[in-house]
């Protein structure tokens, strides 16, 4: 009986240290009001200049370095893709989507796009959260 009430303690402890933790994450880096939209550069290319196109609009990253993160701009909204061009010193790449999943629509939160192109040069992006 005094092993399952430790066990119990313990099981109790854990939760709560969890919940400490994710309520001090919550704090140091709060959801923003706007959507945030950032890229990754998950390739060995050096991205000199890097567009999203949304909403009729053309958002504009500068270099981004192989295996870094951009800095992030505020967008109205953004589905699980998007059209996106790359120039690098080796050429141009793009991405566009044949469609758009309303269901993935967001219009708040800080979201990147983990951009990877293969040994064939094709593009693929996933879309997550910070």
């Amino acid at each position: 009986m005094k092993f399952n009430g430790f066990l119990l303690v313990i099981a109790l402890l854990l939760f709560s240290c969890n919940e400490v933790t994710d309520n001090l994450l919550d704090e140091v880096i709060p959801e923003p009001d706007t959507l945030e939209v950032g890229i990754k550069n998950n390739t060995n290319y050096r991205f000199n200049r890097t567009e999203i196109i949304s909403n009729n609009n053309t958002f504009v990253y500068q270099v981004i370095e192989p295996d870094a993160i951009s800095n992030f701009i505020e967008m109205a909204f953004i589905y699980s893709e998007v059209e996106l061009k790359i120039q690098t010193d080796n050429g141009y790449f793009s991405f566009s989507p044949s469609h758009y999943l309303e269901d993935t629509k967001v219009t708040k939160g800080l979201y990147y796009f983990e951009v990877n192109i293969s040994n064939n040069k094709t593009v693929s992006i996933t879309r997550k959260t910070f």
